[in-house]
C-alpha cells in the first residue's frame, strides 16, 4: 500500500446513532447460571462484568458503541501497537516489538510472529490501512489526522509515523498509536470501499456490518457467542502471542461477559461468586471479604485513583454560560459527603484544579494555586458571588437571575442505574437547592445519556473524561474538556469538548505542551494551564475516580495482580496491558 499523507478529508454522510435498549438483560438465576456451567467448566471460565450494559448489537470496531469486547480499550480480539501500562508509565509491546521517539516521528516494528486467527501475517498494509480508515471516516480517532503527516513502511516491518511539522504532537500520536486497533484489511477495506460515494463515504453503510460471525482477530480470544444476556469469548490455542510467554496459554479457556440490569444485580453476582471480575461500584468493600472479595488494594481508598469525574456543563446557554455561576456552583458541591455517601471512600480528599495530586501527575500539581484560585465547599461563599454577580432570591429563596427572572430548573443527568453517580447527584442537587437554584436528578438510559452528552443536549451531565491514564495524561484530560480538537457545532457528534467550551489562552498552552521538553517548563506551563481550569470553571470536579473500579472474586480464581503483588496493572485482566494477567491467574481446585 501507498504511503498515508496528510489531506483535506472527505465529507462525510454521518450515522444516525439506534436508541439502546436494555430490556434483555437479566437479574441474577442461579438456575441459569448452573446450565451454564454445564457447557463452560467452572475451572475453565473467567466470568466478568460491567464492561458492557446492552444487550449485543454489533460486534464492529468501527461503530460509534460496539459491544464488549470491542469498545474501550479492550484487547482480547483486536489487538494495538503498543499498550499503556499505567503502573509505570511504560508503553508495552503488543502487536509491535519495539518503540522509538526522534524529533520528527515514532518509529515502531512490527512483530515479525504476529497473526491473525485465521492463520494469516498481521503486515504492515494491515497497520497502514488501520489509521487510513481514521482519516477519510469520522471515528473518535479522525481529529488524530490534524497532527499525522504520513505513515510510512519499509519491507524491514518498520512502521513510521511523521509529526506536521508545523503541529508536532508526540503525546496525541502516543496515544494513537497505543489505542488504534489494528483491523485486518482483508476484511475492512471492501466494507468501505463499498460505501463509497464519490468523494465521500456513507457511514451508516460501514456499520451495517456487524462483525458476529467468526471475526478476523489478532488477540489471544474469539468470539463464540451471545445473547441478550451474556458475550461469550474462547481462547485461540494458536494464539501467536503465546510464544511471549514460554508458549503458555492464558488460563480461562473462555471469558463471559454477563449483562445485568443495573449495579445491584452486578454485585449481587459478584457476592454469590457467579462473577470472578467486576468493574461496576461496589459499596463497602472492606466488608466483602468474607465473601473472598478485595480489590487492588486492601486499604484505603482501596482502588488506584487515575481520573477525575465531572459534571459537564452546557456552555451555550444561560445560566451556565455566565462563571460567576459555574463558580457558585463549584463551591456548592460537598466533596466529602460525595466521597463517603456515594463511592464508599475509594477517593482521596477532593483538591481544586484537573492535575491528580498524587501519582505521576503529582509533579505538575500546585497546592498554592490551588488554594488561591480554586474552589471549596461553602455555601455563604457561592451565595457571595452570586450576590456580586447581580444575582438575588425572592421571598421563597428562588434564585433570580441578573435581570430579575428566576432561574430555570437545572438538570443532572446521568444513566439510570449506575448508583455511585446517581447518588453523587443527589448529594450535589441537594446542595444547589440550598443557594436557590432548583437542580433536577434525571437518571436516564445509556443510550439516551450518551446521545445527550454527543449532542450538547444536557445541563450538566456527569461524565469520567479521559477515563484511563496514558502517555498523554493530563494533557488529554485538559484537551478532552477545554481544547478545540473534536469541537463540533451542537447537534454534531462530538466525542471530546462536548461541553463546547473554548478559551484562546489555554487553547495556546494546549498547543504549546506537548512540544516542551524541558520538565521544568512543562511544569510552569502546567501550572498555568490549571490557573485558566480553576478561573474558567470549564467543568464541575466531582470526585476522584479510579481508572477502573477493580474488584474480584477468589472463590474460584487466584493469584490476580495486587499492590502486594503488582505483576500487571489493576485493569481487569482485559485492559491495555493488564491483559498479561490472563497468564498469571490461576484455577482454584
Amino acid at each position: 500500500m501507498k504511503p498515508l499523507t496528510r489531506f483535506s478529508f472527505f465529507n462525510i454522510i454521518l450515522f444516525t446513532g439506534v436508541l439502546l435498549v436494555y430490556s434483555g438483560c437479566k437479574t441474577e438465576d442461579n438456575a441459569e447460571v448452573a446450565q451454564d456451567q454445564q457447557e463452560y467448566p467452572r475451572s475453565e471460565t473467567l466470568y466478568i462484568g460491567g464492561f458492557d450494559w446492552a444487550p449485543p448489537s454489533t460486534f464492529n470496531p468501527l461503530d460509534y458503541d460496539p459491544n464488549f469486547p470491542i469498545d474501550g480499550n479492550v484487547r482480547l480480539m483486536y489487538e494495538t501497537l503498543v499498550t499503556y501500562n499505567q503502573l509505570d508509565g511504560v508503553l508495552e509491546p503488543m502487536l509491535a516489538d519495539s518503540f522509538t521517539q526522534t524529533d520528527d516521528a515514532i518509529v515502531v516494528h512490527l512483530d515479525e510472529n504476529a497473526k491473525w486467527n485465521n492463520g494469516q501475517p498481521v503486515t504492515v498494509d494491515d497497520v497502514l490501512y488501520s489509521f487510513f480508515i481514521d482519516s477519510i471516516l469520522p471515528t473518535p480517532r479522525h481529529g488524530n489526522w490534524n497532527y499525522i503527516e504520513r505513515i510510512t513502511a519499509d519491507k524491514s516491518n518498520n512502521i513510521t509515523f511523521s509529526f506536521v511539522k508545523n503541529n508536532r504532537n508526540p503525546l496525541i500520536l502516543s496515544n494513537a498509536i497505543a489505542e488504534t486497533s489494528i483491523l485486518p484489511k482483508s476484511v475492512f477495506q471492501p466494507i468501505i470501499e463499498g460505501a463509497k460515494n464519490g468523494n465521500s463515504y456513507d457511514f451508516s453503510k460501514v456499520t451495517e456490518f456487524k462483525n458476529d460471525f467468526k471475526p478476523v482477530v489478532s488477540g489471544p480470544y474469539d468470539l463464540k457467542t451471545f445473547s441478550p444476556d451474556k458475550i461469550v469469548l474462547e481462547r485461540n490455542d494458536s494464539y501467536w502471542g503465546n510464544i511471549k510467554h514460554n508458549g503458555k496459554k492464558p488460563a480461562p479457556r473462555f471469558i463471559i461477559h454477563s449483562l445485568y440490569n443495573g449495579n445491584n444485580h452486578f454485585n449481587s453476582a459478584m457476592v454469590k461468586g457467579n462473577l470472578d471480575v467486576s468493574s461496576i461500584f461496589l459499596p463497602r468493600i472492606w466488608d466483602k471479604a468474607k465473601d473472598s472479595i478485595r480489590a487492588w488494594s486492601r486499604n484505603e481508598p482501596y482502588h488506584q485513583p487515575g481520573s477525575i469525574t465531572t459534571l459537564l456543563i452546557a456552555h451555550h446557554q444561560k445560566p451556565f454560560s455566565d462563571v460567576a455561576f459555574r463558580r457558585a456552583l463549584a463551591h456548592s458541591i460537598n466533596f466529602e459527603k460525595v466521597k463517603t455517601r456515594a463511592i464508599s471512600n475509594y477517593t482521596p480528599a477532593m483538591q481544586s484544579g484537573f492535575i491528580l495530586p498524587f501519582g505521576t501527575e503529582s509533579k505538575f500539581f500546585n497546592k498554592d494555586d490551588a488554594e488561591k484560585y480554586g474552589y471549596e465547599f461553602d455555601l455563604d461563599k457561592a451565595r457571595n458571588i452570586l450576590k456580586e454577580a447581580g444575582y438575588s432570591w425572592n421571598s421563597e429563596g428562588a434564585l433570580l437571575d441578573p435581570d430579575g427572572t428566576p432561574v430555570r430548573p437545572i438538570k443532572l443527568e446521568c444513566p439510570q442505574g449506575w448508583t455511585d453517580w446517581e447518588d453523587a447527584i443527589k448529594v450535589i442537587a441537594g446542595t444547589f437547592q440550598e443557594i436557590g437554584i432548583p437542580a433536577e436528578e434525571y437518571f436516564v438510559d445509556y443510550g439516551v445519556w450518551d446521545k445527550d452528552l454527543r449532542h450538547g443536549s444536557f445541563d450538566l451531565a456527569m461524565k469520567t473524561q479521559t477515563a484511563e491514564l496514558s502517555a498523554a495524561t493530563p494533557w488529554t484530560r485538559f484537551s478532552q474538556i477545554m481544547g478545540p480538537i473534536g469541537l463540533k457545532p451542537l447537534g454534531e457528534d462530538a466525542f471530546s469538548n462536548q461541553g463546547r467550551f473554548s478559551n484562546d489562552a489555554a487553547n495556546k498552552l494546549l498547543d504549546k505542551i506537548p512540544t516542551i521538553r524541558d520538565e521544568a517548563e512543562l511544569a510552569l506551563a502546567y501550572r498555568e494551564l490549571n490557573k485558566i481550569f480553576m478561573e474558567t470553571i470549564p467543568v464541575l470536579p466531582v470526585m476522584y475516580r479510579p481508572t477502573q473500579y477493580y474488584q474480584f472474586s477468589t472463590k474460584h480464581w487466584t493469584n490476580f495482580p495486587t499492590e502486594e503483588n503488582p505483576y500487571a496493572p489493576p485493569q481487569h485482566l482485559i485492559v491495555a496491558a493488564g491483559v498479561k494477567a490472563l497468564w498469571e491467574i490461576q484455577a482454584v481446585k
